[in-house]
């Protein structure tokens, strides 16, 4: 079964980020996009309240992930969507939430393919190791 991984620190939401930015590649990963929900959310003529602050990172390993697609391209469907972080203040704090899939999670859907079950839950624990060293 997935797991929410939610890390508090008191380094401000701007830290937390550059953080990301500069050590995503010490854990092979990339940013494949950022988005500032509150512009995000705006720009679809959401009004936001004034003091929103709400950030999504996509992480990707570029190689990996097409080498999996390559092989298999429903894995697509199971591969992209867990690697999103989400940042955000909290009670004084900043929040680093993740939805870490594991093993199970992946066998439930393509039960055959042992190798890729592996290999994104390594992906996703490889997330967690990232953002614990940020906190």
């Amino acid at each position: 079964m997935s797991k929410l991984v939610k890390l508090e620190t008191k380094k401000s939401v701007d830290e937390v980020l550059k953080k990301i930015r500069k050590k995503a590649s010490d854990f092979e990963f990339v940013i494949r996009e950022e988005f500032d929900m509150a512009k995000a959310f705006k720009s679809h003529g959401v009004n936001v309240a004034g003091n929103f602050v709400y950030h999504s990172i996509m992480l990707c390993n570029p190689q990996k992930a097409y080498e999996a697609i390559f092989a298999d391209k429903i894995r697509g469907a199971v591969l992209l969507p867990p690697k999103q972080l989400v940042i955000y203040p909290e009670n004084g704090k900043t929040v680093v939430s993740y939805n870490a899939v594991e093993v199970t999670d992946v066998s439930g859907v393509l039960p055959e393919d042992k190798g890729f079950q592996k290999g994104l839950a390594a992906s996703c624990s490889n997330i967690v190791k990232l953002m614990e060293s940020i906190i």
